[in-house]
């Protein structure tokens, strides 16, 4: 009797791990998340077959830190990662080195904004798609494209620099787009584990929406700029305009006085690139029931922070705003996650460490989470992870921070010496602490819910032996006032701080002060 035919889709007992994360994505920026103006089946279809966190935040609102709490599992004043001029050290212990250590095939495809490119926190392969490409040898995708005979678009994922928030078609062919890339390489890779039945760790990492907003044809004329919702803001946001969003306008090239009919085709361009995204997503999940993965692999998808689109009169993140950190917090896995779950659970990135480490049966070795995993709650078996949440940017005299609860956001900005109380819940246009709304709201005081969550902050920063931003008597360190950003416009020509990333692989930038890659970095005239 003949042997039986082999499986062509061999298992390996424990579940693997698929993390899908789109940078600066916006929690609203799915259509099952509420959001009438946004077409998103893919994200949908994942919303649907598993948990939807609605209270997902980023602890650090820019790329470098969050991805550092990502991978340790740490807030920043743990893991030393601030923002995106501090990286997280070679060596540090993380949730990759965690699976790889117990035999996980750990795989990174996409952006992963080490800083270094020496850099593999514990990852087994690297195929890199990064924001600004240094040469083909440690970018992945620029080899792919230059193989396909395509060396002329210097800046393949969108012109930066004077056109960074400037709507644009993309300069290429929608088959060759980064974003494609990144679903077809991860689709492949799939298909390998299914072959070799190894358990694995997948972080497909895509960079968009994140700008420049440079759909490919057809997708950047698949939203009209006339039926976008407008920014949410105030004109007492527009006067109490802080140290981060001025900072912001300076380096990206934008302003508050940006006309209504821009905004509308900045989030036109910005939807474009989120339902590119989605349609690659659709593949990979296709890619998964295919090859008979989907039921022994928890998919999550989440974001590192999101875009403020003008809200609040900001672009960009590095604030605490819902539209800048809160994210997208989904995961999915058929038979042991319940379809169609929603949480209010206070939940963050710190939280995926663990998670993965629950998820995988792993035991931790050198790993030291602030985070839980959230598996209790997304399986039903418990209803929140904590009471308060924790959140900061920078530190020092550039200091932000943040500590929320169920009812109330707290900020705290050292640049600007103020503090800021936000309703959850609310379009956050309001700080409850201003004095237009000084009052009692609903008969609540105010100032004590502030004055409970900055305690809160100051007694975890203490028991961690953080005390940079505190002074002795149990207050906020005061620094001498940081110079306040000039807001661009009106003819401004001056240099100063405005925002220039020139592409590194053609060795040469347009100019000599502007270089940011090294001595390896000529002027181009």
């Amino acid at each position: 009797m003949p042997d039986p035919s082999p499986d062509p889709h061999p298992q390996e007992s424990g579940t693997s791990i698929l993390l899908i994360t789109a940078d600066q994505f916006r929690f609203d920026a799915i259509a099952a998340h509420g959001n009438p103006h946004i077409d998103t089946p893919n994200l949908d279809r994942l919303v649907a077959s598993g948990m939807t966190f609605q209270r997902g935040y980023t602890e650090s609102p820019v790329c470098v830190p969050a991805r550092a709490g990502l991978l340790t599992g740490r807030r920043p004043h743990r893991s030393g990662v601030f923002d995106n001029s501090t990286p997280l050290e070679e060596g540090t212990p993380t949730i990759t080195r965690e699976l790889a250590d117990a035999g996980l095939h750990t795989q990174a495809i996409g952006k992963m904004h080490f800083r270094t490119r020496e850099t593999t926190h514990g990852f087994e392969d690297l195929a890199l798609s990064e924001e600004v490409p240094h040469d083909t040898t440690t970018d992945a995708f620029l080899k792919h494209l230059h193989d396909a005979g395509v060396t002329h678009v210097a800046e393949p994922h969108g012109v930066r620099h004077e056109l960074y928030y400037s709507p644009q078609p993309s300069q290429l062919p929608v088959e060759l787009h980064t974003t494609t890339w990144t679903g077809e390489r991860t689709a492949a890779y799939l298909e390998e584990r299914a072959a070799d039945g190894r358990q694995f760790f997948c972080w497909t990492s895509f960079i968009k929406p994140h700008p420049p907003f440079d759909p490919p044809y057809p997708y950047y004329l698949k939203y009209d700029p006339l039926t976008m919702p407008d920014p949410v803001r105030s004109e007492s946001e527009r006067e109490r305009l802080g140290y981060h969003g001025r900072h912001q306008h300076r380096v990206k090239w934008t302003s508050p006085d940006l006309g209504l009919d821009t905004i509308r085709t900045i989030r036109a361009y910005y939807y474009a690139l989120v339902s590119h995204v989605d349609a690659e997503i659709g593949r990979i999940l296709d890619t998964l029931e295919e090859t008979g993965l989907r039921e022994r692999t928890l998919v999550v998808f989440t974001a590192d922070h999101g875009e403020y689109l003008g809200d609040h009169w900001c672009y960009g993140k590095r604030g605490f705003h819902d539209s800048a950190a809160r994210i997208p917090f989904v995961l999915s896995q058929p038979g042991t996650i319940p379809e169609g779950g929603r949480s209010d659970a206070l939940v963050g990135l710190i939280d995926l460490a663990p998670t993965f480490l629950a998820a995988t049966g792993t035991a931790a070795t050198t790993l030291d989470p602030d985070g839980a995993s959230v598996l209790p709650v997304a399986t039903g078996a418990q209803d929140a992870i904590r009471d308060t949440w924790f959140g900061q940017y920078h530190h020092g005299p550039e200091g932000l921070y943040c500590a929320m609860n169920s009812r109330y956001k707290y900020i705290y900005s050292a640049a600007d010496g103020r503090e800021a109380l936000l309703q959850v819940g609310s379009d956050e246009t309001v700080d409850l602490l201003s004095p237009d709304h000084a009052a009692d709201l609903a008969g609540v005081d105010v100032r004590l819910e502030a004055d409970l969550l900055r305690k809160a902050i100051m007694e975890q920063f203490r028991a961690d032996s953080y005390t940079e931003p505190l002074t002795t008597d149990g207050g906020w360190r005061v620094h001498p006032p940081m110079s306040m950003p000039a807001l661009p416009g009106n003819g401004d020509r001056d240099p100063t701080g405005r925002g220039r990333q020139y592409p590194h692989w053609l060795g040469h930038v347009p100019h000599p002060r502007t270089a940011t890659g090294g001595s390896d970095v000529e002027p181009l005239f």
